[in-house]
C-alpha cells in the first residue's frame, strides 16, 4: 500500500525541515574541511586578483583600493559557488536512495527541500563571515552606516538563500551526477561575466549589457554601495547599475519565485 505524502502527511513542514536541517549540519560540523574546500576557491581569487593581477587592474591607484573593490565581488563568489555545493548534496541524496525513503515517510514534500535550504543558507553564512575575516586581513574596510551594513549583510545572506534553492532544483532535476559537475563551469561562467573583478565599463557594448543585467551584478554592485567601497556608475549603464539594491532584492525575488515551487514539484514528482 502506498502512502499519500503529498495530500494527507502527518509531519508538517516544519518538522521535517527541522530533522533535515540537523543531519544537514552535523555533516559539516563531523567534516569541517568540506567548509575549508569551499573556501579554497574565493581564496584562491583573492590572492590572484588582489596581489598579482591587482596592481595591473589598479593602475595608478592604490592595489589596497582595489582590494576593497575585489571583496564584495569575492563575498557573492562564495555564494555563488555554495549552490554548487547545494547541489551536489541534493543529487547524493536523491542518488544514494535516501530521497526515496524520505518520500515512503508521511511528512509533507516541502520538508525535505526546506530543511536543507535552510541548512545551506547557515553554513553559506558561517563561510561568508570567514571570509569577511579574510578580506579584512588583505585591507578591506567598511567605510558606511550601521543601517546599511545590516542591510548588505542580510541581502547577502538573502541571496545565499535563494541560491540554496536554486542548486537543490540543479540537484533534483539534473540525475547524472557526471552532467551536474559540468555545470559548474558555466557557474563560473556567469560569475566571471559579471563586475565582480573588474567594471564593466571597459567591456564591448553587448558583453556589458549582458554583465550589467546579470543578477551577479547586480547583488556585488549593492553590496559595494553598501558597505561603501563603490565607485561612480557611468550614465549609460543599465538600469540596475544605476539601482542595484532595488535590482538585487528583484532578482533574488525572481529566483525565490521560480526556485522554491519547481524544486518542492520536483521533489515531489521524481520517481
Amino acid at each position: 500500500m502506498t502512502i499519500d505524502t503529498q495530500v494527507h502527511p502527518s509531519v508538517g513542514t516544519a518538522t521535517a525541515a527541522r530533522v533535515v536541517f540537523g543531519r544537514t549540519v552535523a555533516t559539516y560540523r563531523h567534516s569541517p574541511a568540506l567548509l575549508g574546500v569551499s573556501l579554497a576557491a574565493p581564496l584562491g581569487m583573492v590572492v590572484l586578483f588582489g596581489y598579482v593581477f591587482g596592481g595591473t587592474i589598479a593602475g595608478d591607484a592604490d592595489p589596497s583600493a582595489y582590494r576593497s573593490y575585489l571583496m564584495p565581488g569575492v563575498f557573492v563568489l562564495v555564494a555563488s559557488l555554495g549552490s554548487m555545493a547545494t547541489a551536489s548534496t541534493a543529487n547524493a541524496d536523491l542518488s544514494s536512495g535516501l530521497t526515496d525513503r524520505f518520500r515512503a515517510l508521511p511528512i509533507a514534500r516541502s520538508g525535505v527541500p526546506t530543511g536543507l535550504a535552510l541548512a545551506e543558507t547557515v553554513i553559506g553564512a558561517v563561510a561568508l563571515a570567514a571570509m569577511m575575516g579574510i578580506g579584512y586581513l588583505v585591507g578591506w574596510r567598511i567605510d558606511a552606516p550601521a543601517g546599511d551594513v545590516a542591510l548588505a549583510v542580510l541581502l547577502l545572506f538573502a541571496f545565499r538563500a535563494a541560491l540554496s534553492w536554486l542548486g537543490i532544483l540543479l540537484g533534483i532535476a539534473i540525475r547524472d551526477e557526471q552532467v551536474l559537475q559540468q555545470a559548474a563551469p558555466m557557474i563560473f561562467g556567469l560569475i566571471m561575466l559579471s563586475n565582480v573583478f573588474t567594471p564593466t565599463e571597459a567591456m564591448p557594448s553587448v558583453v556589458r549589457a549582458i554583465a550589467e543585467w546579470n543578477p551577479i551584478s547586480a547583488v556585488v554592485a549593492a553590496l559595494r554601495e553598501l558597505f561603501g567601497s563603490g565607485t561612480a556608475v557611468a550614465a549609460d549603464a543599465a538600469w540596475p547599475m544605476h539601482h542595484p539594491v532595488v535590482a538585487a532584492f528583484g532578482w533574488i525575488a525572481v529566483i525565490l519565485a521560480v526556485s522554491v515551487p519547481v524544486a518542492v514539484r520536483q521533489y515531489g514528482a521524481q520517481r
